[in-house]
């Protein structure tokens, strides 16, 4: 899919899992799939990109030489008096003259102060820079889209909490119920056993409204119809063997941020060997092959015509223009320095991001040790408690508060899934790792 750019997108992140049985199921690598062909913003760079490569030709940096073909002609009818100075004189009327110019000619400059071979050089690593533009892009794609996908994901595991809830609501409901009819409790259990389950429902209700927001949001990313349905995984996977030396020392080779910063530096330099190329005399080669005739019905020429090929060279050297070539080269060795700052500054960011980042994944996945554990506790007290009010134990504030502490642990640990994987995505993308 993007063999002219020879990015090939690795997801190192994405566990392989078996397609739904449902037409409308869609996959993390289904939906970077179909970003990836229909994202607007990657097109546009992608045509830069192939403008880029484009411009890189012999001829664009002026190694090639210039062919033009001319023609001429031309036709008169005048009044023609001449006097010689043999006394001879010629005064004639209706005098028909004619005049046929015809050629190719050739300018080819050989030697332009090595500028050609910098501007050539300037224009692959512009080219260069239309690729790393293009998978910069791409990147900041797969992120959005990765962040979107698990979004809904994590939005799907939270409504399956409060189902699981409002189910043993309405079983708290049912036991409250028969206790009242059986005379053994008050009627405030049953009620506030409806109480607590229209608020899961209305709960559940908001929930699902976020949920389709949520794929609405991936639609847009994904050029889908924003209406368009489907069925995400109920994983988020995730992956733990990543060590700081190994994502810092990425960095440099692989981080898309910094390469692009390395690029301007070399473009720079080339810049500064084309302007000091103008310190030294450029040759041009011409060379012509014409036919020329000119016919007249009077004068001393009545017909001048000549066929053949002309050689020559054409040697310039500006010796001053008012300083204006010094006045470039310094401008362009600012300007370069400039771009080292530039490369030093991104470079320093993105370690600074890339510590942060990794800080935050470790604190994500203990937080999601503990959310787990805690999950697990939580389900183990819910069942403890709904037994304890089955038979008469505890009363409905104690399940109720089980209940509450329950999916107050299931949002917590569906959130911590979901930081776990955005820091895990933002690491892959400071080390450059994302897309090779």
């Amino acid at each position: 899919m993007l063999n002219k750019l020879n990015i090939v997108p690795i997801f190192f992140f994405c566990t392989c899992f078996s397609a739904s049985a449902q037409t409308s199921q869609l996959t993390i690598e289904q939906a970077i799939e179909t970003a990836l062909k229909n994202n607007y913003d990657i097109s546009f760079a992608k045509n830069l990109s192939t403008e880029a490569k484009n411009s890189n030709t012999l001829g664009n940096a002026g190694m090639l030489p210039k062919v033009d073909i001319n023609a001429s002609g031309s036709f008169a009818n005048n009044a023609t008096k001449q006097e010689f100075s043999t006394g001879q004189v010629i005064d004639k009327t209706g005098v028909v003259s004619q005049n046929i110019s015809t050629g190719a000619y050739l300018t080819w400059t050989i030697f332009d102060g090595l500028k050609m071979f910098a501007t050539h050089a300037r224009l692959k690593e512009l080219e260069s820079m239309g690729m790393l533009n293009t998978k910069i892009q791409i990147e900041n794609t797969l992120v959005n889209v990765i962040n979107a996908y698990y979004t809904i994901v994590m939005e799907k595991q939270m409504i399956l909490g409060l189902k699981e809830n409002i189910g043993v609501s309405e079983e708290r409901l049912k036991i409250a119920q028969k206790k009242f009819d059986i005379g053994t409790s008050s009627k405030v259990d049953v009620l506030q056993a409806k109480v607590d389950m229209n608020a899961q429902k209305s709960a559940l209700m908001k929930e699902t409204i976020l949920l389709s927001d949520a794929k609405e949001t991936l639609n847009q990313l994904l050029k889908q119809p924003e209406d368009n349905n489907f069925e995400v995984t109920d994983s988020i996977p995730l992956m733990n063997d990543y060590k700081y030396e190994d994502l810092k020392n990425a960095i440099t080779a692989k981080n898309s941020d910094l390469l692009l910063a390395k690029k301007n530096i070399a473009i720079s330099k080339y810049m500064i060997k084309e302007a000091k190329a103008n310190y030294y005399p450029k040759l041009n080669l011409n060379a012509n092959y014409i036919f020329t005739r000119a016919q007249n019905q009077a004068g001393f020429s009545l017909l001048n015509q000549n066929l053949g090929m002309n050689l020559g060279f054409t040697l310039g050297w500006t010796i001053f223009n008012g300083f204006n070539n010094a006045t470039q080269v310094k401008n362009l060795k600012l300007n370069l320095e400039n771009s080292n700052l530039e490369f030093e500054n991104t470079k320093s960011l993105i370690q600074l991001g890339m510590i942060k980042a990794f800080k935050k994944y470790e604190n994500a996945l203990a937080i999601l040790d503990l959310e787990k554990e805690n999950n697990k506790l939580a389900k183990e007290n819910l069942d403890i408690a709904m037994e304890r009010f089955r038979i008469g134990n505890s009363t409905s504030i104690e399940l109720k508060t089980a209940q509450q502490s329950y999916q107050d642990a299931i949002a917590r640990l569906s959130t911590a899934r979901y930081s776990a994987k955005v820091s895990e995505t933002d690491l892959l993308k400071f080390s450059g790792s994302i897309v090779k």
